[in-house]
């Protein structure tokens, strides 16, 4: 068999296009199914009362390199800023004079650090629910998994506040004058370490291994929505200044809130995308088994997977090795069994996948029975996340099974035709 469908250049953004389309619009609904907004309030509230213990590390520990407490102030200041808008700078005087005026020793670390273990926690249950993780780690391992997302948070903020005492540097500051391509260059600089800051957050977190490609994808989607995200709180407090004014002396905790609520909900967005971009070839082929029409679209999409078989084409003999099922689109194929016809599939059914599931020879013979037939090829791994996701497919495969089991065994004990 060969590729039935050949993308011409001027298709590829078409497929580009229609393949994001898919991507964030499967996001979206699994955005409201996983209910990731309920899970962005609680990691809102883990979030805040984590905050303060992880801004202390990061003093404390840049303190440790660094001999200008105002340095300090600076960087996790600008960290801050970075994160948080509208962030109260007397809470990080606060966080300083604590962090000089006791004497740090090495239980007082191990503490700060175990307040973080739940946060980090949370954050990993969060993202195994939109990952959908079968596998569930021992509780020995769940707690590394933690201490070691932690580890990974706190050098991530001591990263991004040391940047700011690097930029203070002479060297800095004069590259900092050559004009506006290089503010310009900046910028992109800029940009692009929170995409990486993001995708190796999503990496540390998601479950399994995940490809660069697909981490990338939800990093810039959850870069690009923060983008949007930040700027539009920002007017809110600007034009409504009295905004969380009934929180009185509070309103600063519930600003910050307010807006660790809306990150996180980016964050968990941008997981999905991850996720969705990961299924993705599963999620087109879903389409199939759900019985809707095969739009134009989905032809271009499903162009890498489909063959085109000609007629009396063997596409697989009794015995051989199953590793694909097909999903029959147009034409016929006829399935024979010791030379005996078992039954023609037609548009709309599929066969072969119970040797692919169950590692098994081919129990029958498969030949293209009309010209123009057409099948679309499903592996193994996107049929069983299909299956995984789906109920009801998996309800209506056990039906055709059923009825196919029955059709064969009356052929079968009704022996051959007679002369």
């Amino acid at each position: 068999m060969s590729a039935d469908v050949r993308i011409r250049a001027p298709e590829r953004l078409r497929v580009a296009g229609s393949s994001l389309w898919l991507v964030l619009r499967e996001a979206g609904q699994s955005f409201s199914a996983n209910r990731d907004m309920a899970s962005a309030a609680t990691l809102a509230y883990y979030g805040f009362l984590a905050l303060m213990p992880l801004l202390l590390l990061v003093i404390y520990l840049l303190g440790l390199f660094l001999q200008s407490s105002e340095a300090v102030l600076a960087g996790v200041e600008d960290l801050a800023a970075r994160l948080f808008p509208s962030f109260n700078r007397a809470l990080l005087v606060d966080l300083l004079s604590v962090a000089r005026g006791r004497a740090w020793g090495l239980i007082s670390v191990v503490l700060l650090f175990w307040s973080l273990m739940p946060f980090a926690g949370a954050i990993r249950a969060a993202v195994r629910r939109i990952f959908r993780a079968a596998h569930r780690a021992s509780f020995l391992r769940s707690k590394l998994l933690d201490l070691s997302a932690v580890l990974v948070l706190l050098l991530l903020f001591l990263l991004m506040a040391g940047g700011k005492v690097y930029a203070s540097l002479g060297p800095v500051r004069l590259l900092a004058r050559a004009g506006a391509a290089l503010a310009c260059a900046r910028a992109l600089g800029s940009a692009a370490l929170a995409v990486g800051v993001l995708a190796f957050f999503y990496r540390v977190f998601a479950p399994g291994k995940i490809r660069l490609p697909h981490l990338l994808a939800g990093a810039l989607a959850a870069a690009a929505l923060l983008a949007v995200v930040r700027p539009l709180f920002g007017l809110i407090l600007k034009y409504n200044p009295n905004y969380g004014y009934a929180f009185g002396s509070l309103k600063a905790i519930f600003l910050l809130l307010v807006w660790a609520y809306y990150t996180f909900a980016v964050l968990l967005f941008g997981a999905e995308v991850v996720a969705m971009t990961q299924r993705r070839d599963a999620l087109l082929l879903r389409r199939l088994f759900a019985g809707g029409p095969e739009a134009r679209t989905s032809r271009v999409l499903l162009g890498r997977f489909v063959r085109a078989a000609a007629d009396g084409e063997v596409l697989f003999r009794e015995g051989d090795p199953g590793a694909e099922m097909f999903y029959v689109l147009e034409g016929s194929v006829r399935l024979t069994r010791a030379g005996r016809e078992l039954r023609v599939m037609g548009p709309g059914e599929y066969f072969g996948e119970m040797s692919m599931l169950l590692g098994a020879p081919r129990a029958a013979t498969a030949v293209a029975s009309g010209p123009g037939t057409r099948l679309a090829a499903i592996s193994q791994k996107n049929f069983e996340v299909i299956l995984g996701e789906n109920p009801a497919i998996v309800f209506d495969l056990l039906k055709e099974m059923a009825r196919r089991l029955e059709q064969t065994n009356r052929k079968l004990e009704a022996g051959p035709p007679r002369d």
